[in-house]
């Protein structure tokens, strides 16, 4: 039987179940994550953390809940 672990944050890249590795011709290793979906997911989930452990002054503007792209209070990056 073979199944998959239920993610709660964004693993080290050693877990090849959630990430996919990819090298270039230049041999430089690149770990993607096979889910785009679940990584965008945890990353916003981690960036929310991080914020609401900091003074509302010093808060980032960027915005991970757009899933298209981040959003700087409405201008685009």
């Amino acid at each position: 039987m073979n199944s998959k672990p239920t993610y709660t944050e964004i693993p080290p890249t050693s877990d090849l179940d959630y990430w996919q590795l990819k090298s270039n011709k230049d041999k430089l290793r690149t770990y993607v994550p096979k889910d785009k979906e679940l990584h965008l997911k945890l990353k916003r989930e981690a960036w929310a953390k991080i914020q609401a452990r900091l003074p509302v002054s010093l808060r980032s503007k960027i915005n991970y809940s757009d899933t298209s792209n981040m959003h700087l209070r409405g201008k685009s990056i």
